[in-house]
């Protein structure tokens, strides 16, 4: 029987960002951080700004992806954390990017599926 792996997502608003959330270099050095802190294998990273004001910041693991997406004129960001290892915690890497953006408020919806392959 082939070996069932787990996909694992969190979907995070921040709203009320005090912090650095017009900053897409520091918003992706934070990704990495957390990605790092989890044992998490970074293959690359990428990002978007936006006219006039917000930029979407990702970093492609091995294991899956991290990704940010902000609002600066409404100081909100969207965090989706998806990682394949189930040992690897994602609060941890949500953890980084919180620390940065400083917001007033979070909220977290978890997803867990079997998937045949990661």
């Amino acid at each position: 029987m082939a070996q069932v792996f787990h996909l694992r997502q969190l979907l995070a608003e921040l709203h009320g960002c005090n912090g650095q959330i017009g900053d897409p270099a520091a918003l992706m050095a934070a990704l990495a951080r957390g990605a790092e802190q989890v044992g998490a294998s970074v293959i690359s990273d990428s990002l978007v700004t936006y006219t006039p004001h917000g930029s979407t910041v990702v970093v492609f693991l091995a294991e899956s992806h991290a990704m940010v997406t902000t609002w600066p004129e409404l100081d909100i960001a969207l965090v989706d954390i998806l990682l394949c290892n189930v040992s690897m915690d994602y609060e941890v890497v949500l953890r980084e990017v919180v620390r940065l953006l400083e917001p007033a408020r979070v909220s977290r919806q978890f997803y867990e599926r079997p998937a045949p392959s990661c």
